[in-house]
């Protein structure tokens, strides 16, 4: 068996378990930035393509990602779940102020992902994460399957994956990615918040450069 055929079998029972022990309340996030959550599509097709896959629809997001959207409706019949703030930013800027990204990112966050992703979740039991260890010191102790203190529970089937691995499976199975990972955006999220990362930069510098945040807040516990 090859490494990246190993690597699929792996991340294929972590997927298989959350299906299994949550049938009909699941689904699978997948930001359309990183080429990690495309290769769950790319392993969720196989499986069980009527699970639901959404993203965070921010409002905010890059036209590459949302050309991803698109390429992968075509490729595997799957239509993305647009998760959507409560306000649109016309109406955020209104409310909370102009350009809440570059005054307290955290807030914008808040706004626009976490109280989103929050709601949506309301009518799930468990969500399956990219989520890598290697990809920041925030999240080297990642666990392929973990609850929170409300019993939601997140799987993250690429856990123990490297950018190799996650680069090996795309080009091994053709899978679609964000062009902008091609120009330096390994990590993309929304226009305001994402820059190219620098040669010898960690994946996640190129986030909400300024500020010492390099996560949006999804990720500190499983929501």
């Amino acid at each position: 068996m090859s490494l990246v055929a190993a690597r699929a079998q792996s991340a294929r029972a972590v997927l298989e378990d959350a299906l299994q022990q949550h049938r009909g309340k699941v689904a699978l996030a997948c930001s359309f930035g990183g080429a990690g959550g495309m290769v769950l599509v790319d392993l969720l097709a196989t499986i069980d393509p009527t699970v639901p896959v959404y993203f965070l629809d921010t409002g905010l997001l890059f036209a590459e990602t949302y050309a991803l959207v698109a390429r992968t409706r075509e490729r595997y019949g799957i239509e993305a779940i647009a998760v959507q703030p409560e306000y649109n930013v016309a109406e955020q800027a209104q409310r909370f102020g102009n350009e809440l990204w570059a005054t307290d990112p955290d807030a914008c966050c808040n706004l626009r992902k976490v109280a989103p992703h929050r709601r949506f979740l309301a009518d799930y039991d468990a969500w399956i994460s990219g989520l890598r260890r290697e990809q920041s010191t925030t999240r080297e102790h990642v666990a392929f399957r973990e609850a929170n203190e409300n019993g939601k529970i997140r799987y993250a089937p690429l856990a123990d994956w490297s950018a190799a691995d996650v680069a090996a499976y795309v080009a091994e199975y053709a899978v679609p990615y964000n062009a902008l990972n091609d120009r330096g955006y390994p990590s993309v999220g929304c226009t305001h918040c994402t820059r190219a990362v620098r040669p010898g930069e960690d994946v996640r510098a190129a986030r909400w450069p300024g500020f010492a945040k390099t996560e949006c807040g999804l990720h500190t516990s499983t929501r």
